[in-house]
C-alpha cells in the first residue's frame, strides 16, 4: 500500500507525539533530586546546565517542566529563572515548529477538502495580535501552541516575533509568583493572591493588556 510522503511524515509526527506523552510515565524524577544537582555548580555551570536540562529534558519528558519552573525560581529567583527558561522556550519552539512543520504541513495542504480547508486556511493567516493573545495568556500550554502552528502555514519568522514578545511577560508573571511562594498549590495560591491584593490586580491588568494588544 502506497501511503505517500506527506502521509508517512504524519503518521511519524503522530507516534512521536504519543510516544514523549507516554515516554513520562516511565521517568520518576523528583524535585530534590533535581534541585540538589543544580546546587553542586557554581550560578554559570548551574545557570548553563538548567537551560540545557530545560530543553532537552522537557523534549523527553513533557511533565518536568512544572518542577524546573518551581525549581528554576526558588534558585535563581524571579528575574533570572524568567531569562533562563524564556531563552529555553525561544528554543524549544523552534524545535517543535520545525518537527511539526516537517511532519504534518504538506498533510494537511493535501488532505484538508472544503470547510477544514478554509478553517486552515484562516488558522494559517491570523494576525499577530490573536496569536500574541494565546502565547501570553497562560491558559494554553507552549507545547500545543509550537505544534499547532506548526502544522499551518504560519511561517516560522512571523511565529518567532510572536514568541519573543509575549513569552517573557507571561514566564516572568508565573516565575514571580512561584519565587513567592516557594511552591505551588491552588490553595498557596488563593492564599497569596488575597495577602498580596496587589499582585491580583496586575495580574488582571496583564490579562486584560493582553487582550488590548491582541485587538
Amino acid at each position: 500500500m502506497n501511503i505517500g510522503k506527506p502521509t508517512l511524515r504524519f503518521i511519524l509526527l503522530i507516534i512521536l507525539i504519543i510516544s514523549l506523552i507516554f515516554l513520562g510515565q516511565f521517568f520518576s524524577i523528583g524535585e530534590d533530586e533535581i534541585s540538589s544537582f543544580f546546587q553542586q555548580f557554581s550560578l554559570l555551570w548551574a545557570a548553563f546546565f538548567f537551560i540545557f536540562f530545560y530543553i532537552v529534558g522537557t523534549f523527553f519528558i513533557w511533565y518536568l517542566k512544572d518542577p524546573l519552573k518551581i525549581i528554576g525560581a526558588i534558585l535563581f529567583g524571579a528575574y533570572l529563572s524568567t531569562f533562563f527558561i524564556y531563552l529555553a522556550e525561544i528554543v524549544n519552539s523552534y524545535i517543535f515548529f520545525k518537527i511539526s512543520k516537517s511532519g504534518g504541513k504538506t498533510f494537511f495542504e493535501k488532505k484538508l477538502k472544503g470547510r477544514s480547508k478554509k478553517i486552515y486556511e484562516k488558522i494559517g493567516n491570523l494576525n499577530l495580535g490573536w496569536i500574541f493573545l494565546v502565547r501570553a495568556i497562560p491558559l494554553v500550554p507552549y507545547r500545543v501552541l509550537d505544534l499547532g502552528f506548526g502544522l499551518s502555514k504560519l511561517s516560522f519568522k512571523k511565529y518567532l516575533v510572536v514568541v519573543l514578545l509575549a513569552s517573557l511577560p507571561r514566564i516572568f508573571w508565573i516565575q514571580f509568583i512561584l519565587a513567592s511562594l516557594k511552591d505551588f498549590s491552588l490553595q498557596k495560591a488563593a492564599v497569596y493572591f488575597l495577602n498580596n491584593s496587589w499582585i491580583f490586580l496586575i495580574s488582571i491588568v496583564y490579562f486584560v493588556f493582553t487582550l488590548v494588544v491582541a485587538l
